[in-house]
């Protein structure tokens, strides 16, 4: 019985987590990656209304652009510009008010 019991709220446990994730998760993906192109396409998923923006750094820690996202919320799709960008491997962080969110890494042929 204590078995069975503990095995219910394990599961139960399990059932909130996820609930709890689903309404907190943040889409956020770079496509094509690589990118032979002039832009990459950038994908936000982000619930919350204290999303700030986009910064994209080069490999030694220079800031390389920015995107203003402030109050923007939901699903949002847009093209970033790469086209200025030498070939490399950049990181492009999502922040919050908070700090970062997310971070992707961007390679450019």
């Amino acid at each position: 019985m204590k078995k069975l019991l503990l095995l219910v709220l394990f599961v139960a446990g399990i059932g909130f987590a996820s609930n709890a994730q689903s309404d907190t998760d943040t889409l956020f993906y770079l496509s094509p990656n690589p990118v032979e192109t002039d832009a990459v396409s950038c994908h936000v998923n982000y619930p919350q209304k204290d999303i700030r923006g986009i910064r994209i750094y080069d490999i030694i820690g220079k800031e390389v652009a920015y995107i203003d996202l402030t109050g923007k919320t939901g699903l949002l799709v847009f093209p970033i510009d790469v086209s200025a960008l030498r070939p490399g491997i950049y990181f492009c962080n999502l922040y919050s008010s908070k700090g970062i969110i997310e971070s992707r890494k961007i390679i450019k042929k």
